[in-house]
């Protein structure tokens, strides 16, 4: 652990600790002969150590005055758990209800409120994982990085509850989740969580290189799909072309190659959801090891309390001090 003092020209304080052995502090008293009083060993100790005392308690009043504190640093911890990028789709249908009927300026809960209120519940109850928050319509918003800072957590996902806009376009959205993987060290297990109630298709391009960056990252994904009462099923083939497939078919066809774990969740109600989050949470229950950063410390406390302390043994000896001769 490192230390620094914010106001290290008060440590010129600490000279005086020099004055305990320059002055005893204590009443002289006058005898005929100093020769005749036989040596007490024990008495000199005393002396010593209340002088030591002194000394150390002078000390530690210059360094408490000096403020110091520990520089912030990085601890590694042990748990189980994994780093969870939650991705929420931000696009205007997420301000209907599960029944697919619009919530402008009605009462009643939309999409993004219960999805928002499960995964607040969802990242209070894990206490190891990191989480990050990427929210996403036209184009993705960065919202917070891999954090274990909980408050922080849940106020990034408190900041998406306003009004969505725009359409699904989620290749960039997963472009960014994936990004806050890139070039760090796999500690633990890797979940973007996409929850969603629809989708665009993806170009091929971008879908080949989704598909390397998820193999490097050695990320999972979980689809948490939002699906209206009128929505198409992840599984429904198409009848006829591949061309009559819904968007969300075909992007579920797609994660499937992936060639990394892959989970698809259709919710259709808020109870399903909460199933869907309680699944994930099951899956994400790995050994995990992470780094959490302490912040710096103001220690001036800890120098008064021990200059107190040292302090003790002086009122105490000054207490049985012989005034009288």
């Amino acid at each position: 652990m490192s230390f620094g003092f914010a106001s290290p020209w008060w440590l010129l304080l600490a000279a005086g600790a020099l004055l305990p052995w320059l002055r005893s502090g204590q009443p002289t008293a006058d005898y005929s002969s100093a020769t005749m009083i036989p040596e007490d060993r024990l008495s000199a100790a005393l002396d010593r150590g209340l002088r030591a005392f002194a000394s150390l308690a002078l000390l530690a009043l210059a360094a408490g005055v000096a403020r110091p504190y520990a520089l912030e640093q990085w601890e590694e911890r042990l748990g189980t758990g994994a780093h969870i990028v939650l991705l929420m789709d931000r696009s205007s249908s997420m301000n209907e209800n599960f029944s697919g009927r619009y919530l402008g300026g009605t009462s009643g809960e939309s999409k993004n409120a219960v999805a928002r209120r499960l995964l607040a519940d969802f990242v209070q109850r894990r206490s190891d994982d990191l989480f990050a928050m990427v929210g996403f319509s036209a184009a993705p918003r960065y919202v917070m990085p891999l954090t274990q800072d909980r408050e922080a957590v849940l106020a990034a996902i408190d900041s998406i509850g306003d009004r969505g806009h725009g359409i699904t376009n989620i290749a960039p959205g997963l472009a960014m989740a994936l990004d806050f993987f890139n070039g760090k060290p796999v500690t633990g297990a890797r979940i973007v969580l996409l929850v969603s109630d629809g989708a665009t298709r993806i170009e091929d391009e971008s879908q080949d290189l989704l598909r390397q960056w998820f193999q490097d990252n050695q990320a999972r994904l979980h689809w948490i799909y939002l699906r209206s009462k009128n929505s198409a099923a992840l599984g429904r083939a198409p009848t006829g072309s591949s061309e009559n497939a819904s968007s969300e078919y075909l992007l579920h066809q797609y994660f499937q190659s992936l060639g990394v774990p892959y989970t698809a969740y259709e919710a259709e109600n808020p109870q399903a959801v909460e199933d869907a989050i309680a699944d994930v949470e099951r899956l994400a229950n790995q050994p995990l090891r992470y780094f959490e950063k302490i912040p710096k410390q103001d220690l001036s406390g800890v120098f008064y309390a021990l200059a107190l302390t040292l302090l003790f043994p002086l009122l105490a000896a000054k207490s049985l001090e012989v005034r009288r001769w």
